[in-house]
């Protein structure tokens, strides 16, 4: 098993925060919310997992490079490189933000566990090993103070 790096949300500027008004929906937006890096693999599936578990779909921007974007409502990959995109509406922006920013702790909490279980597990391996470099080493001097006789 390998350690998992958390991924986190930058803070929120608002000012800076890339909204834009989706051209086929009435008072609907895709919001993109930056991270502090790329997650990894790990992180993203889990991210996946904690999504899927909630009631609340996301959508994303299907295909990137249009200026008509296709959305699609049910759990797309909504994690893009370092943002995670959300379609949302004025009134419910704070509310949706706050949303990922829980799924984000949870998806952290399960890394924290995860690795837990990773640093416990190589712990043991590594009392095992010192315990078979221990009885190696009896075993040899037990050899050097008598030797096999043929």
């Amino acid at each position: 098993m390998n350690m998992i790096e958390k991924t986190n949300l930058k803070p929120i500027d608002p000012e800076t925060l890339n909204i834009r008004k989706l051209s086929t929906e009435e008072d609907t937006f895709l919001v993109e919310l930056p991270l502090d890096g790329t997650p990894q693999e790990d992180w993203q599936e889990l991210f996946e997992e904690e999504l899927k578990k909630n009631a609340q779909p996301f959508a994303i921007l299907k295909k990137p490079n249009d200026s008509f974007p296709m959305f699609e409502t049910n759990y797309p990959k909504n994690l893009q490189g370092d943002t995670i995109s959300i379609i949302t509406t004025p009134r419910k922006l704070g509310e949706d933000i706050k949303l990922v920013m829980q799924l984000v702790e949870t998806v952290n909490d399960r890394v924290d566990r995860h690795n837990k279980e990773v640093n416990e597990q190589n712990e043991k391996e590594n009392r095992k090993t010192k315990n078979d470099k221990e009885t190696i080493s009896e075993m040899r001097d037990s050899l050097k103070k008598n030797p096999p006789a043929f």
